[in-house]
């Protein structure tokens, strides 16, 4: 676990990089994370682009805004959002590096393109892959024109492909422009000092073995340095043993503390016995996932008060600050 006065270490670690993905397992957040860095980075002064790449809506709406589209939309103060579309980004690839104008979808040869997209291994997401290092080297005026892009990548059962498709390209075009293309997209991702990937996880079986995995295979297959590991929906309630059994020892005078509490006594040490038994297994797992996780784990507290959206992002962003929300 990453101790409190680390986690600023750790962030800016993560900020000083141009690229940063977000992926785990479907569940763990890593929408409300990958926002919550989105927040911490403009917070720092940059200018930040966050992309969505299973375009669902919700990293948007865990920045307060509405779902976006493929343009870049400014949601919040320094941050733009869009959502990534490989139909539009083929037509941006063959408008910007062939300069064929933007294609009526039912025309002959926008069919062709379809065809290939669809057909040819690894077109998809190289055309996912290949958008997002295009933003990150744009440049306008002679500056860039995104400091940082964070990507709520898609889960960890599909998001090594999209990171390792331009060099699985690489093996289908030796030579020529498109050669020439992979290997820059291909160099973007497997630069740690530019590019990085962090996971999210939840103290829980399926996420924490799924999270130690992805760790190994990011480095083998894909290249991608792994910087940090979110444990996401900690337990919060810290009730020790002692705790519990001075109120085992209250309870025993049922009819007292009933009359102190206005209510019958059994459900609340349900619910005492219910949060230590909770605590046990999450701290099994989380301990589970300290142990065999190479990169920094930072816990991030359960949040029950807070619905999805901006308010819960806030706070996010401050518990992987370090700071009190």
């Amino acid at each position: 676990m990453v101790a409190a006065r680390a986690a600023e270490e750790v962030l800016q670690s993560l900020l000083s990089r141009r690229l940063i993905f977000v992926t785990g397992k479907g569940g763990t957040g890593k929408s409300s994370i990958a926002a919550a860095l989105a927040l911490l980075a403009a917070g720092a002064g940059k200018k930040v682009l966050c992309v969505e790449v299973d375009a669902k809506g919700d990293l948007a709406r865990a920045l307060g805004g509405e779902p976006v589209g493929f343009a870049p939309q400014v949601l919040q103060p320094g941050i733009s959002a869009l959502a990534l579309s490989t139909e539009e980004s083929l037509q941006e690839y063959l408008r910007i590096y062939f300069k064929i104008p933007r294609l009526v979808r039912l025309t002959p040869l926008a069919r062709m393109f379809d065809f290939i997209a669809t057909g040819v291994p690894g077109i998809k997401e190289m055309l996912v892959i290949g958008k997002i290092a295009y933003e990150e080297r744009r440049v306008e005026k002679g500056a860039p024109v995104w400091d940082i892009i964070v990507v709520d990548s898609a889960a960890s059962g599909y998001v090594l492909p999209q990171l390792r498709a331009a060099r699985s390209m690489m093996q289908l075009t030796r030579a020529g422009m498109l050669r020439a293309q992979t290997e820059w997209v291909d160099q973007v991702v497997a630069d740690p000092a530019r590019t990085v990937l962090t996971i999210c996880a939840l103290a829980e079986e399926m996420p924490v073995i799924e999270a130690i995995e992805l760790q190994h295979l990011a480095r083998e297959q894909a290249q991608v340095a792994v910087a940090a590991c979110f444990l996401n929906r900690v337990f919060p309630i810290p009730l020790t043993a002692g705790d519990a059994a001075m109120l085992e020892r209250a309870a025993a005078d049922s009819e007292h503390l009933e009359a102190r509490l206005g209510g019958p006594v059994g459900p609340l040490l349900e619910g005492v016995r219910l949060a230590r038994r909770l605590r046990a297994e999450s701290e099994r797992y989380a301990h589970q996932l300290r142990t065999r996780m190479r990169a920094p784990v930072i816990e991030l507290p359960l949040r029950p008060d807070m619905p999805f959206g901006l308010a819960r992002t806030r706070a996010l962003a401050a518990a992987i600050a370090g700071r009190p929300s």
